[in-house]
């Protein structure tokens, strides 16, 4: 006995050391300890990207729409060529179907769901619903289905970098009224969902982040999406749903917008009727959203034809009613509205003028505000009334 205390008296300075690393290793096993947070802020990466950043919509098999659906960002689809829907959905971006866009899409999305799969998990959900949850940044795991009922709060802690990605091993299902919610600088760029099969969000959920599904997606009516979402192999099913690329998703090499007008004819009799075009164009591959709205004051003397003005760019959020700014002498778009990518959009307004003379109608350099910059050169047209 003496012999054994003094082979064990060096090493009982240890004891308490080695018992207190114990206690603080183990937890409870709950998602809310700081210890569990800070490993899972650590671990959690953002996927490689391509050429999918553009597409709010990628499907596999088909994309089937109902309703007036709005797809803010490119829709795509590979190695399906069946789209339909659209009319009456609306999609801002390029439709590419079963094209070597599409394709592209599809072999940048399977990278970055492999790179998703591959995560090492910091903590495991099996079995708990994501409802009622505030998560830290991390990732969490789900050996089979994935459900959400209720609100889900995503907590970045003050850090604009923090990256979540949940994985689930066959299904995410949402509620209806189900919720994804940031809070502390978290951002919808930064959320990410590996879905080993096929991801339903139910009736007016309103979701964030980009969703990964190896096999079909369907997003039940009125629900919402700040992010994107991607089938491999599967389906896309719409309806009545909006689905928008977050803004902090648009690669930072844009192109600002350019702007011109015209009046056709140029020329007309006094009391006589022009109709006043202003386009738009956007060469970048993401939707221009007005970052302020663009105000034509028409020339003293000129004036709106009540009833006459129409426009072909989109409104965000969709829906609204009255949307464009016009009165006797105005004309233009609200903050809501934007120019899709790679393409065009129109205002048009037929105005008159009792007086003969020359009126010079100017946009300025600037008076074009969007998310990818403004226009560099002004916007002007000349119309003659005799």
């Amino acid at each position: 006995m003496t012999r054994l205390a003094n082979f064990l008296k060096p090493t009982m300075w240890l004891m308490p050391m080695l018992l207190a690393a114990f206690v603080a290793g183990c937890g409870d096993g709950s998602p809310d300890q700081s210890s569990s947070a800070s490993a899972a802020a650590a671990a959690a990466t953002m996927p490689p990207l391509g050429t999918e950043q553009s597409f709010a919509v990628l499907g596999g098999s088909t994309v089937t729409n109902t309703g007036s659906s709005v797809i803010t960002g490119n829709l795509g689809l590979s190695p399906g060529t069946s789209v339909t829907g659209f009319p009456p959905g609306i999609h801002t971006g390029v439709m590419h179907a079963a094209d070597a866009q599409a394709l592209q899409a599809q072999t940048d999305t399977t990278a970055a769901y492999i790179d998703l799969a591959g995560q090492t998990c910091t903590l495991d959900l099996t079995g708990q619903d994501l409802g009622g949850k505030t998560l830290a940044p991390g990732v969490y795991c789900y050996s089979s289905s994935a459900q959400l009922t209720g609100a889900l709060t995503l907590d970045a802690g003050g850090n604009a970098n923090a990256v979540w990605v949940f994985k689930a091993g066959s299904t995410l299902t949402t509620a209806v009224n189900s919720s994804v919610l940031l809070t502390n600088g978290a951002s919808p760029c930064n959320v990410y969902w590996q879905v080993g099969s096929s991801a339903t969000l139910g009736t007016t959920t309103k979701f964030v982040g980009n969703i990964f599904a190896l096999t079909s997606i369907t997003l039940n009516n009125g629900a919402s999406v700040s992010g994107r979402v991607l089938a491999r192999n599967g389906a896309v099913t719409l309806d009545n749903n909006i689905v928008t690329i977050p803004v902090c998703n648009i690669p930072a090499a844009s192109i600002p917008p350019t702007m011109s007008k015209t009046f056709s004819p140029g020329t007309i009799s006094a009391g006589g009727v022009s109709t006043l075009t202003i386009t738009f164009s956007n060469a970048n591959d993401t939707p221009a959203n007005l970052s302020g709205p663009l105000i034509d004051t028409l020339p003293s003397g000129l004036v709106v034809v009540p009833g006459s003005v129409s426009t072909t760019c989109v409104e965000t959020p969709p829906f609204l009613s009255g949307w464009f700014i016009v009165d006797t002498g105005i004309v233009g778009l609200t903050a809501e509205g934007l120019i899709p990518a790679k393409g065009s959009c129109t205002v048009t307004v037929n105005v008159t003028a009792s007086a003969p003379g020359s009126y010079l109608n100017t946009l300025p350099a600037g008076a074009l505000q969007t998310d990818h910059g403004n226009n560099a050169n002004p916007a002007v047209a000349t119309l003659t009334v005799n």
